[in-house]
């Protein structure tokens, strides 16, 4: 629909003291907020201190459960209007931060059919098996995952005054990953609105 905004929200994943990924968070937000048509928004998950998930009720179904005016709820309300996401995550020990897969875990609905695509970063494999698995785990939340992502080596990384990743090839990868989340966005908004 010419015209139309969306809404693309970039997930700050790590909380931890002198976190990199700050600055590739504020990079990739700059980025998608130059593209035409875009509202970008940038979601801290250290202002979102979720618990674990101990619910009775399976997390398909929590969303209509939480009490108004908890954490969780107030989750599920900053995630719902979001047309799509870029998660800008470190790889732990091979894998993603826990507070990541609780603050996924929270909720079902509301990550239903959007797309999302990854900025992963971490030593030499630079995030690549991090962004695997939350492939995974997008595809179980029914969420359409961009096959283009970004895995920042940190061994050598060139930034500019910003922190920003300045090499050419993280231009062009940062590049395809906003294309490819932004014509899935383009598509499955409609067909979600519809439904």
């Amino acid at each position: 629909m010419p015209g139309a905004m969306e809404t693309i929200a970039v997930v700050l994943v790590s909380v931890r003291e002198g976190r990199k990924g700050a600055a590739f968070a504020e990079w990739m937000f700059k980025l998608l907020a130059e593209r035409e048509g875009v509202r970008a928004e940038l979601i801290d998950l250290k202002d979102w201190p979720l618990p674990a998930y101990t619910y009775p009720v399976h997390a398909t179904a929590a969303e209509q459960h939480y009490a108004k005016d908890s954490l969780q709820a107030r989750w599920a309300e900053r995630i719902r209007p979001i047309d799509g996401f870029i998660f800008v995550t470190p790889e732990y020990n091979r894998g993603y931060p826990g507070h990541l897969k609780t603050a996924l875990d929270h909720l079902y609905q509301a990550w239903n059919k959007k797309p999302v695509a990854f900025v992963g970063y971490g030593g030499f494999s630079g995030g690549s098996r991090v962004i695997e698995q939350l492939k995974q785990v997008s595809i179980e939340l029914q969420m359409v995952p961009s096959r283009d992502d970004v895995s920042i080596n940190m061994i050598g990384l060139a930034t500019d005054e910003h922190g920003f990743p300045s090499a050419e090839l993280w231009q062009k990868r940062a590049k395809g990953l906003l294309d490819s989340l932004l014509y899935w966005t383009r598509l499955l908004k409609p067909e979600r609105e519809r439904h």
